[in-house]
């Protein structure tokens, strides 16, 4: 798995290999709630340690937005949980000033997964229209037998 993250660097990429990994669903029904917000909380300590803020993360802020993450953004899988502290470390989601507080991390978090919902929307739409962006009943019909079978993986 670290091999196919080291590679991921953008939401496009991070869609691209969801169905090799496991969503943050599947983690918390296999593993619990807490080993799944564990590997949260791991990105956020770096964030804070890596970034050089003032007024970095308290442990109990670390531990709500872990547990809000897990709770709120449950389809998104570790490649996705990647490139969005890939981007912050990068300052995609603009200037800290100085702090992370819960309300920038949800944010952030809301705008990458509206970001993402735009690409897999893209991607759906172009797999199931033919050349002049009609929908075709075939094309629909092999798309979602496609999907329940990647349901029943």
């Amino acid at each position: 798995m670290r091999t196919v993250l080291v590679r991921v660097t953008t939401t496009e990429m991070a869609v691209s290999v969801s169905d090799q990994l496991p969503s943050l669903a599947k983690l918390n029904l296999q593993f619990g709630q807490n080993k799944t917000a564990a590997l949260i909380k791991l990105y956020l300590i770096d964030i804070t340690e890596l970034v050089n803020l003032k007024r970095p993360l308290t442990e109990k802020q670390i531990e709500y937005i872990a547990t809000r993450v897990v709770s709120d953004f449950y389809n998104l899988t570790i490649a996705d949980i990647h490139v969005i502290f890939q981007n912050l470390l990068s300052g995609k989601y603009g200037s800290m000033y100085d702090s992370l507080d819960v309300p920038k991390m949800l944010k952030i978090f809301q705008t990458y997964f509206d970001e993402r919902c735009e690409i897999c929307e893209y991607n759906t739409r172009a797999t199931v229209d033919d050349k002049h962006g009609n929908m075709t009943a075939g094309r629909m019909k092999e798309y979602f037998d496609k999907l329940e079978k990647n349901i029943k993986k």
